[in-house]
């Protein structure tokens, strides 16, 4: 004796949430808004997270904003889906100058970080981690995480004096410059 036929499912017949009112979204909100604090982390930032992604808000500015515990972005986003025609602008933390780094330090550190480029095109186009059938490969990376033995202030610092190019993620590359003749 066989098993019975199971039915099949008619297509159409799913969950169909109910349709929501924009007004009641951004009121609720703004309710969340209010309990929110920079300086305190909890299951608050967690509910306003899951209502503006469900409010239809960019996920990735959602994230950025509560994992940056970001309060004014979390306002202009409200702001931008009640008023689609306002901007919605990151904000840019204010980096305060560092300490003035001696050239010495900032000509070591530009060394150090030539020869781990070197020392990282080599290992990647090396045959030692391959396949023996295989040669090696020319390196495509593109940036590299600096040397630990210098601080992050002396690559920001190398950064911004165009020495090297920041790529985000603490990566950094030499910039690529093309000489006009």
């Amino acid at each position: 004796m066989g098993k019975p036929k199971r039915k099949k499912n008619k297509s159409g017949g799913g969950y169909t949430p109910p349709p929501t009112d924009p007004a009641a979204e951004i009121a609720a909100l703004r309710e969340l808004r209010t309990s929110l604090s920079a300086e305190r982390a909890g299951p608050e930032w967690g509910a306003i997270q899951k209502a503006m992604v469900k409010a239809g808000i960019d996920s990735s500015q959602v994230a950025r904003a509560v994992a940056g515990r970001d309060l004014e972005l979390i306002d202009r986003l409200i702001d931008h889906l009640e008023n689609p025609e306002l901007p919605v602008e990151p904000s840019q933390p204010e980096v305060e100058p560092g300490p003035e780094i001696p050239e010495e330090v900032l000509r070591d550190a530009m060394r150090a970080f030539r020869k781990r480029v070197k020392l990282t095109k080599l290992d990647h186009e090396s045959k030692l981690a391959r396949s023996p059938l295989s040669s090696g490969k020319s390196a495509d990376f593109e940036a590299i995480l600096p040397p630990n033995q210098f601080p992050p202030e002396v690559w920001r610092s190398l950064a911004d004096r165009g020495a090297l190019e920041s790529t985000g993620g603490g990566f950094y590359r030499v910039p690529v410059t093309r000489r006009e003749f």
